[in-house]
């Protein structure tokens, strides 16, 4: 507790009590118990609420800090003591944070489990994902949770450091960067790049280290400069009581990150060299009575012209880098961050990257969502933003049923890097970076996305492919009669475009399978010289669903003529008797037939020759259907033969029910291929139980492939699909043999079941 003291000592008494209540409790609770390092447990809720407290949270997120394993860890304390002890709010943040914990370490233990272990990991971050969005607090307490830990993973195996530095990366270092958190955001991608990247993190570490103490003397050298001539303006004086400038080191991870991404070398990394410059106003004089509204909008606006005076004075004094000034206090990041930076060339000829920023605006920038608790002023549009992405999770567990597309919207939607683009009105729209004009107009409205033309982007036409910059602004053109492309679907980001784009297309292809099914019947009624209005009618056609598939709506039965599930005969029957009657069969005394012609296949409504596909060879039992030839009859194939599936999409009215008769089974010609692993005897063994059960192959081939694996072909002459299953159980019991499958002529192959 010595490092937390001294962080809380300005606190009223009553809350420096309560902490200290809440450490005894959790100290007692954590006796005896350590750490995988060897320290003392009760170390690591100490170090989160030091946490904590740097952030400046509130004291029940403090005391949640101190207590948040203690009911995981400890079976002896409950939730409801917890809320005895210290309050409804300590309770809801710590049973909060037990639930993320749980799900975490369950995910940690399922991971290396393969593919089965990442789905189950990826259902744990969503519902911790889900759990977090409760209260605010809870992801502020898991966060410095999950620092701590990054800052002791050394003592952690090196497959589990892999394991929980990607996690890191990939969901926690965005989460506190969505947040505005860039103290937490930072330290933690650094600490992450370590562990995943340790040879390119050694590398710059090293690279960097070679020169600080000349970088060092540059900073410094130009940070007394600045504050000479800071000091020296005779304006800033009157409105500041502070001004704070300091050498600020770049992340690791972030020199890495620009040095990927532009392919540049460390050399050519301009802002290496940086200052930060904090000025703290003085406190406003207004009249008596001016609302706190007021007062807010005035107090805001001298922040900024303070701010943008200080620039112009790093520019008077060195030559700034055109193309490196960026106005973030115009135009804020997404997360609530508001800055000015500026690229400029000292007076020793080396480039400085220097950041002005009122006092509070630094407190947004290091502290973010914890700074609400600091500061009842703030970015009100930067507020909206994480109440709207909190709000874009809950719709995101409410639409995705899987974890794993969760996860990804999730890292797509709203955890990526965000760009901030304004519609002509002025509105502020955040996106995912690389975001396009389509993505926005899908944003704003579905329908004004679907009848998107074309875009202006600062009033000129860019394609709908042009990526969104920070502060853009849109206007999208919009035509009633158009409709979308699926050539958006190649550079639209945001989850909610796409899935609307494909839902379009979806409900396009319904309406033509709905139009085909209707065509169909409509033509095939229309042919038979039937009254097609009459027959059509809604009741009719339901009955007739009802009949056929089993419902009472009667595009189910279009669905079904489109897709070849039925034919137009059927239906056409079932709508009118007097139709069947005309078109019933009579019976007819057949001829054996002929090799390769079907026997005892009955065609609904046709009387004429039917053969058996070779391309599938069915058999007795096998569902099938008929295609009507040009001038050879009907041919029959299995309904899952791919010719069949082909035909039925291409020549839907050539395709025709068809079934087996009940008369006396005729033998058809049948392919098999019996697989074993090669071995001495195995063709004689099975030809040995084919003469067992008085079976004469007409064919017979044999070989084995480069694995070692044997394949017996035989053509054997079977009746049905009970013949097959007598022969595939009588095959299986030859020793060896491991599976039995039908070969057709086109080279298909399907398991031999009944």
């Amino acid at each position: 507790m010595e490092e937390l003291r001294p962080l809380i000592a300005d606190r009223p008494p009553a809350d420096r009590e309560r902490v200290e209540r809440a450490y005894a409790f959790a100290r007692d609770a954590h006796a005896g118990v350590k750490r995988r390092s060897g320290e003392p447990y009760i170390t690591h809720p100490v170090a989160v609420a030091t946490i904590l407290a740097r952030l400046g949270m509130d004291t029940d997120s403090l005391m949640a800090g101190l207590l948040h394993d203690t009911v995981e860890d400890v079976d002896a304390v409950t939730f409801d003591q917890i809320e005895r002890e210290f309050g409804p709010d300590v309770r809801r943040i710590v049973e909060g944070e037990t639930k993320v914990s749980k799900l975490s370490k369950q995910g940690s233990q399922q991971a290396e489990v393969g593919d089965t272990g990442r789905d189950i990991q990826a259902e744990n971050l969503r519902q911790m994902l889900v759990a977090m969005t409760g209260d605010l607090r809870v992801i502020v307490v898991k966060l410095a949770d999950r620092l701590h830990n990054m800052r002791t993973l050394g003592a952690m195996k090196p497959e589990k450091q892999q394991r929980i530095a990607r996690e890191t990366m990939d969901i926690f270092a965005p989460l506190a960067h969505r947040l505005g958190i860039g103290q937490i955001k930072w330290e933690l991608e650094d600490l992450a790049f370590k562990y995943l990247q340790p040879d390119a993190y050694a590398y710059l570490q090293s690279r960097l280290r070679t020169r600080q103490e000349e970088r060092q003397a540059l900073i410094e050298q130009a940070v007394e400069q600045l504050r000479e001539a800071l000091h020296d303006d005779l304006e800033l004086p009157e409105w500041v009581s502070d001004i704070d400038i300091a050498g600020r080191s770049k992340h690791l991870w972030s020199i890495h990150n620009k040095m990927q991404k532009e392919g540049k070398a460390l050399e050519q990394i301009f802002d290496l060299l940086a200052i930060r410059v904090i000025l703290t106003p003085k406190e406003l004089h207004v009249p008596p009575g001016t609302d706190e509204k007021r007062r807010e909008r005035a107090e805001e606006t001298r922040e900024k012209r303070i701010c943008y005076h200080t620039v112009s004075i790093v520019h008077s004094m060195w030559t700034p880098l055109p193309g490196r000034f960026k106005d973030y206090i115009a135009v804020p990041k997404p997360n609530g961050y508001q800055s000015l930076h500026t690229t400029v060339i000292s007076q020793s000829g080396q480039p400085i990257e220097v950041q002005i920023r009122s006092r509070r605006m630094h407190e947004v920038a290091e502290y973010g969502v914890a700074a609400h608790w600091m500061y009842k002023q703030g970015s009100q549009l930067a507020q909206r933003d994480r109440e709207n992405w909190l709000a874009q999770l809950r719709e995101l567990q409410n639409e995705i049923n899987d974890a794993s597309d969760y996860l990804d919207a999730v890292k797509t939607d709203i955890l990526s890097q965000r760009v901030r683009v304004f519609t002509p009105k002025g509105l502020a729209i955040s996106l995912p970076a690389g975001s396009t004009p389509v993505d926005f107009a899908y944003h704003i409205h579905t329908r004004i996305g679907e009848t998107t033309v074309g875009a202006r982007v600062n009033g000129s036409i860019v394609p709908l492919s042009h990526k969104l910059q920070n502060g853009d602004m849109v206007e999208i053109v919009t035509s009633k009669n158009s409709h979308p492309s699926k050539d958006w679907l190649n550079f639209t980001v945001t989850r909610s475009a796409r899935a609307k784009i494909r839902h379009h297309f979806r409900q396009q292809e319904r309406e033509e399978a709905l139009q085909h099914g209707h065509d169909l019947l409509e033509r095939y009624l229309r042919k038979r010289q039937l009254p097609v209005r009459q027959l059509m009618r809604t009741k009719l056609l339901e009955e007739a669903t009802q009949k056929l598939v089993g419902t009472r709506n009667p595009d189910d039965l279009y669905l079904a003529l489109h897709a070849g599930k039925l034919t137009p005969s059927v239906v056409g029957r079932v709508l009118s008797p007097t139709l069947a009657q005309e078109q019933a069969p009579a019976p007819v005394r057949r001829p054996p037939p002929a090799p390769g012609e079907s026997g005892g296949v009955y065609v609904e409504g046709l009387s004429t020759t039917t053969k058996l596909a070779q391309c599938c060879n069915p058999i007795r039992g096998d569902q099938i259907m008929g295609y009507l030839t040009r001038g050879r009859g009907v041919s029959i194939h299995r309904i899952d033969c791919p010719n069949m599936i082909r035909l039925l999409k291409e020549e839907p009215e050539r395709c025709v029910a068809a079934s087996w008769d009940s008369g006396t089974p005729g033998s058809t010609l049948v392919d098999f291929d019996v697989v074993a692993p090669d071995r001495s005897g195995l063709l004689a063994d099975v030809l040995g139980v084919l003469a067992a059960q008085k079976r004469s192959p007409l064919k017979v081939e044999a070989g084995v492939g480069a694995d070692d694996t044997a394949h017996i072909y035989l053509r054997l002459a079977v009746t049905g699909n009970g013949d097959v299953e007598a022969l595939r159980a009588a095959i299986l019991q030859v020793p060896g043999v491991t599976d039995i499958v039908r070969v057709g002529k086109n080279g298909g192959r399907g398991r031999v079941t009944a």
